[in-house]
């Protein structure tokens, strides 16, 4: 190599070899233009003809981040699929078909065929159907997504068209009887039936009626003596005018407190591990719903049923406030599973951990424990961020500053939906905003007054466009 560089060789000088690269091409799909594709169909399309779609994963978009487990798993925010993907088309469509859920169905465009599951999508575009890209990896370099889904590139054309006209469908048979895929969501309920988890309002509602969210529940009866609580007492305040159901707090969530990922079977025994969910509900019209997305996590109880079903004292209270897990004390009986209303605990069916290598356990976040299998665990408000910021300002001997830090699902929020700060500091961001007319808590009628307050989704529909309301 010494002697290469003295003869003045570019290519052991620089590592590569002039003039030697491949050609650039511009492969990149123009997601933009996908909405022009799609108004000016409806005029080409002849009308017995299906169209197909296809789409960025919201998740892995176009297979770019198909080998990350945590994306992999994280639900997709309006089906609340994961580790797939599926055509998608409406009720309307699949009955056409003869086709549901899990069903699959066949694709024929252009001389190329694919087979894919079938996913009933409420809501969805009638004659039109649409497919996530970025699945059906088979790179050996790619051992998370090999395997996962099936590949929509099969029938794309290449020329970065993403709409295809002139698509035939029909079930996938064998023996006489559908071929059958099973999908693992993690919510297969799409209806509040009636009871007042995200409230919602127009805005000229609002305005008419801005306390809209206070009911009366009377006084509600408690075993727990009420809390009197000194210094910071903290809080969390979410706008679900503001969220858009993303995910991005899952995950982050999931990136800080170290939680492991469980697999497609995992999901189809219920058995995810998120301590964050993203609840997501139809609304208005039966023909033309709306979706509403509400996050849930463990809501910080003042009177939390969860606490005085434990045997063993493994999950209390803070002095500032939190329901804390002690996990060395924790047996596994799950009672406080069981006597949550929210359902926002989870637990550790196995030892995700035990055959860590030392690579992956560099990942895992130091500040928090890695649990072991047979415990209970939930959210904590990032209570390691919190004692963090307590021991800096004890250091500096001074007071927290409001906004000095957040948890983690606040920091990632896009929309800045998630706010995070102590309810006893008049001046804070997390005050102000739970004291806002809009400010309510779900369940509130069972008395266990959650830390966590949502603000009523507030919208601005065009009185032209609006359909009459439809509980679905």
């Amino acid at each position: 190599m010494k002697a290469g560089m003295r003869d003045g060789n570019p290519g052991l000088q620089r590592g590569v070899l002039p003039d030697t690269a491949a050609p650039a091409m511009n492969s990149a799909l123009r997601w933009e233009t996908v909405g022009k594709e799609l108004a000016s169909s409806s005029e080409q399309r002849p009308a017995s003809d299906l169209e197909l779609v296809f789409l960025p994963d919201p998740k892995v978009y176009d297979g770019s981040f198909a080998d990350n487990a945590w994306l992999q798993e994280l639900p997709d925010p309006i089906t609340k699929l994961t580790w797939d993907n599926a055509a998608m088309l409406s009720p309307a469509t699949a009955a056409k078909l003869g086709a549901g859920t899990g069903d699959m169905i066949h694709l024929r465009v252009q001389g190329r065929e694919l087979r894919v599951p079938a996913l009933v999508v409420p809501g969805h575009a009638d004659d039109s159907i649409s497919l996530h890209l970025g699945y059906g990896r088979r790179a050996d370099a790619e051992p998370v997504a090999r395997g996962v889904g099936f590949d929509g590139y099969m029938l794309w054309s290449g020329n970065r068209a993403l709409l295809l006209s002139g698509v035939q469908a029909g079930l996938v048979r064998e023996n006489g009887s559908p071929v059958r895929h099973t999908l693992a969501t993690t919510q297969t309920h799409w209806a509040m039936e009636g009871r007042p988890l995200v409230l919602e309002a127009t805005l000229e509602e609002y305005r008419q009626h801005p306390g809209f969210t206070k009911r009366e529940s009377g006084r509600a009866l408690s075993l727990y003596q009420p809390q009197r609580y000194t210094g910071n007492q903290w809080a969390m305040v979410i706008d679900q005018s503001l969220c858009t159901g993303c995910g991005g707090c899952v995950v982050a969530c999931q990136a800080e407190n170290n939680i492991p990922v469980v697999g497609k079977e995992g999901v189809l025994n219920s058995r995810e591990m998120h301590w964050l969910r993203i609840d997501r509900y139809l609304t208005g019209s039966a023909n033309d719903p709306e979706i509403v997305a509400q996050p849930m996590l463990c809501q910080h109880c003042e009177q939390a049923p969860c606490e005085y079903v434990c045997p063993v004292g493994a999950t209390e209270h803070s002095p500032d406030g939190l329901n804390e897990m002690v996990y060395n004390r924790c047996v596994g009986t799950r009672f406080c599973s069981n006597n949550c209303p929210y359902k926002v605990r989870r637990f550790n069916w196995f030892n995700y951990n035990a055959n860590v290598s030392e690579t992956e356990a560099m990942a895992k976040n130091p500040d928090v424990t890695v649990r072991a299998r047979g415990v209970m665990e939930k959210c904590t408000f990032c209570v390691q961020r919190i004692r963090a910021a307590e021991i800096e300002a004890g250091i500096s001997g001074r007071p927290i500053r409001d906004g000095e830090f957040t948890t983690a699902c606040a920091q990632a929020c896009p929309a800045d939906a998630i706010i995070f700060g102590s309810f006893t500091d008049p001046a804070s961001t997390v005050a102000q905003r739970g004291a806002e007319p809009r400010a309510y808590a779900v369940l509130h009628e069972l008395g266990t007054e959650p830390r966590v307050r949502y603000l009523a989704r507030v919208t601005n529909p065009n009185p032209a466009l609006a359909e009459p309301p439809h509980e679905l």
